[in-house]
């Protein structure tokens, strides 16, 4: 009988061990496009981190990630080298698509990767861009890079269903608040987090965040970390306003 109970109590520890955290997952902004998304099991995924230097002056704290998505390279995307902890680096697409499979620990994440164009002339001004969708939690997360014009149909498509979109606002070298706006309404995401725009710490010429959420009512301005679960996303597309984490 004991040796049954301790059985018992081995496979019910084991489950929990297996189990998500209840805390579910989170992203947090460190300003411009640089998210780390971290899984309920610790994983954590990094998304276009910068360097520091003229125009952009974010203070980061040390992080540390398991694998890195860059999106194209320029300075304030793909700095990996902030990053503690050697990450598997997934880099930009010269043309097409990409899928694959991650393996952080004991959990198993899925990815694809989207080609698209940094700009509204095919590329001719500012290069290629890719977007970068990551499975975490069973939750599809969209990271567009520095998008440049509004989605094809195709790319759409390709895209697929995504719950939370992190999306460029600020114009000049991106989708503005009107493309941006377009965009939104083209994946119609559960949760949309605006990024790559004017704040204090920027000099480059790009907009705020204010011309993108002006005149909508699902805006909720948060702190720099979103907290999320597949049962806690809004069934209607809202727009979480983050701080930048310094």
């Amino acid at each position: 009988m004991r040796s049954r109970w301790l059985l018992l109590a081995a496979v019910v520890l084991a489950a929990v061990a297996a189990a998500p955290s209840a805390r579910g997952a989170s992203l947090t902004w460190y300003g411009q496009s640089f998210f780390i998304m971290t899984s309920s099991t610790g994983a954590k995924v990094a998304f276009d981190p910068y360097h520091v230097q003229d125009g952009l002056r974010y203070s980061p704290p040390a992080v540390s990630a398991d694998v890195v998505f860059v999106s194209h390279e320029h300075f304030d995307h793909n700095n990996v080298g902030l990053l503690r902890g050697r990450p598997k680096v997934i880099g930009p697409l010269a043309k097409g698509t990409r899928s694959g499979t991650l393996t952080i620990g004991t959990a198993k994440f899925s990815y694809k990767s989207v080609f698209s164009y940094h700009d509204a002339v095919g590329g001719r001004e500012r290069g290629t861009n890719t977007i970068n969708i990551v499975t975490v939690d069973g939750m599809r997360t969209a990271h567009l890079g520095d998008l440049g014009a509004p989605l094809s149909a195709e790319q759409v498509k390709d895209i697929g269903p995504v719950d939370i979109l992190l999306i460029p606002v600020g114009g000049v070298f991106t989708i503005d608040a009107a493309g941006a706006a377009k965009v939104v309404q083209q994946l119609r995401p559960k949760v949309a987090i605006p990024m790559h725009y004017k704040t204090p710490k920027v000099t480059l010429p790009l907009g705020g965040v204010d011309a993108f959420v002006r005149g909508k009512s699902n805006v909720v301005r948060d702190g720099s970390t979103f907290s999320f679960t597949a049962k806690s996303l809004p069934s209607k597309t809202t727009i979480i306003v983050l701080t930048y984490k310094e």
